[in-house]
């Protein structure tokens, strides 16, 4: 028996021996491009944080000097894991998020294997653009950047995010669910990758820069990019396992291509997953739909979205009526004109609003005089049904507000803060004893005659809250939620909630820029911008979110410098700096 079992083992020796031999005379010597593509693995999954110990922004907290390959996929955002700030000097203080991950592109000149040693020899060139997204919290001098290249086989563990330093704590409270927190506040923990034995190599983080690597390649070793995303080739399969990753769908990606992940705190996953289930019909659903055909100029499409929801809503904004208007009239339908015009009437609008130039066809009509009759009498009539208490009060806590606002005699930011709470007190009260100021209530407000303003100089009270969050803001809140549900007040469309601050776009010296942190330009919101500059027939529009930035900064230069370097030019907008000034 023992003669027998020492033949099998011998033969079956020998089956192997000619098996692994028969196999490595089939390897290939040489790879290119398609072969990298085939053979390219997690992608976008894993970020990269550098043997600095450093993630997006926050040191680690061990010595490990490793560099790390990190699927942090499931980062949420600071704010979402329920960290808050607050000012102690009692400035405006927002904390703003915004995160994007930025592709490499790597083009595979030469790749050489040798099977004596197992070596392989590639050499290439890689694209990346340090200028593309980032983890926007504060602004630093830049500095070069490199794209780190590793050739070995990957060890797995795991790596925390921590909280950092990402505000001068001195002059910001920062807590964690209610709890004191430090640099070293864990958020959470991401699987990861390191290469504990690697060749290395690394090139400056540019256009199309040339790199080469060489090392020992077994069945696990891995080829990996890293510096934003990064970028995994399996290697081992490549050389030994050629139909292992065959079914791999290759990604044809653009250079320098960018997503954006977190915008304004806000997770983009779920601002996608959001719109996605909004199947309920609203109020701004018919608006929206309406003003998209006013940008395409289809007047007539505008005027039947705004019959639907007149239709389904019995009490319409100010500025919705001033659209409609003006779509019957460029479409023509004089008869509809007169119709949604009577409704202006009822929010206490003088006769003299239709002197404006796209009026001069009704002012002709037979119809007019008789219109124009019913018209005054109505409006006389709304106005007596006024709150006139509630717009003298209004009037009191605004004059009250800007004693202390004003440009001319502004106050420090403490005494800011404490008008903001008293102011916030008082109008708290006036709201639960007269109820919101609809334009049903205290009017709609018309300047020159002819220019209606959408959301009149009370909504700086709220403005001011929602800046300085004062300790009553809350009820505020759930008083203004309140009026939102009973479309008393269209805070959608307002500029009370200070959603400019999170935005991808500015407005500086007339020109239109787009943060480079965004990734990709929206041509729907260039569009809503521009549309700004160029509506001769005075629509009232959602005209997207976009800051302005005033041009008389004290440091005229280091703005300048901060817009080249961090801000794409996307058009000119206006030669007249200080539009943001006029009505």
């Amino acid at each position: 028996m023992q003669k027998v079992y020492k033949r099998y083992l011998i033969v079956l020796i020998n089956v192997v021996f000619v098996t692994m031999s028969f196999a490595q005379k089939q390897l290939k010597t040489t790879y290119d491009q398609t072969d990298f593509n085939k053979n390219k693995v997690f992608s976008e999954v894993y970020s990269f944080w550098d043997k600095n110990r450093r993630n997006w922004f926050s040191d680690s907290k061990d010595t490990t000097t490793a560099s790390y390959f990190v699927d942090a996929r499931n980062y949420k955002g600071i704010i979402n894991y329920g960290v808050t700030f607050r000012s102690k000097t009692f400035r405006n203080f927002h904390f703003i998020e915004s995160l994007s991950m930025c592709f490499l592109n790597v083009e595979i000149n030469k790749c050489t294997y040798n099977p004596k040693d197992s070596i392989a020899s590639i050499e290439g060139f890689v694209s990346g653009n340090d200028d593309w997204g980032t983890n926007v919290i504060i602004k630093t001098k830049k500095a070069k950047n490199y794209i780190e290249i590793f050739l070995g086989e990957k060890t797995d563990t795991t790596r925390i995010c921590y909280l950092g330093r990402t505000v001068n704590k001195d002059s910001v409270d920062v807590k964690l669910n209610n709890k004191e927190t430090n640099e070293f506040t864990a958020l959470d923990t991401f699987p990861a990758f390191y290469f504990k034995k690697y060749a290395y190599s690394k090139t400056l983080m540019a256009d199309r820069q040339p790199f080469k690597i060489s090392g020992k390649v077994t069945r696990k070793t891995l080829l990996a990019f890293g510096s934003s995303y990064s970028e995994i080739f399996d290697i081992g399969a490549m050389i030994y396992d050629p139909e292992k990753n065959k079914p791999n769908k290759i990604t044809q990606r653009e250079n320098y291509d960018c997503i954006p992940l977190i915008t304004a705190n806000k997770l983009v996953a779920d601002i996608e997953k959001e719109e996605a289930e909004k199947n309920q019909v609203t109020y701004y659903t018919y608006t929206k739909k309406a003003e998209n055909y006013i940008l395409n100029r289809q007047y007539g499409q505008a005027k039947e979205e705004y019959n639907l929801l007149a239709q389904n809503y019995p009490v319409l904004f100010a500025r919705d009526i001033h659209n409609a208007v003006r779509c019957a009239v460029l479409s023509r339908d004089l008869k509809a004109a007169f119709w949604w015009s009577e409704k202006l009437a009822h929010k206490g609008i003088d006769l003299p609003y239709f002197n404006a130039k796209i009026f001069s066809g009704l002012r002709k009509n037979p119809e007019w005089k008789s219109f124009s009759i019913k018209y005054d009498s109505i409006a006389k009539a709304a106005k007596t049904k006024w709150n006139l208490q509630l717009k003298k009060e209004l009037d009191d806590l605004l004059h009250e507000d800007q004693a202390e606002y004003g440009l001319e005699n502004r106050k420090s930011p403490k005494v800011l803060y404490e008008t903001t709470e008293r102011v916030t007190d008082k109008l708290i009260n006036l709201l639960k004893r007269e109820g919101f100021p609809s334009e049903e209530k205290v009017g709609s407000l018309v300047i020159k005659d002819t220019v209606l303003i959408s959301f009149p100089d009370f909504n700086i009270l709220i403005r001011h809250a929602v800046q300085q969050m004062p300790e009553n803001m809350k009820t505020l809140k759930e008083l203004l939620d309140a009026y939102i549900s009973s479309n008393e007040y269209d805070s959608k469309r307002s500029f009370n909630n200070a959603t400019e601050l999170y935005s991808c776009f500015r407005i500086y010296k007339g020109n239109l820029y787009s943060s480079k942190s965004c990734g990709r330009i929206n041509d729907v919101q260039v569009r809503k911008i521009t549309f700004k500059f160029n509506n001769p027939h005075g629509f009232i529009m959602d005209y997207g979110n976009f800051a302005i930035e005033a041009h008389d900064s004290k440091d005229q230069k280091s703005v300048d410098e901060d817009y080249r370097k961090n801000y794409n030019l996307v058009m000119k907008l206006t030669d007249d700096w200080e539009f943001y000034e006029k009505y």
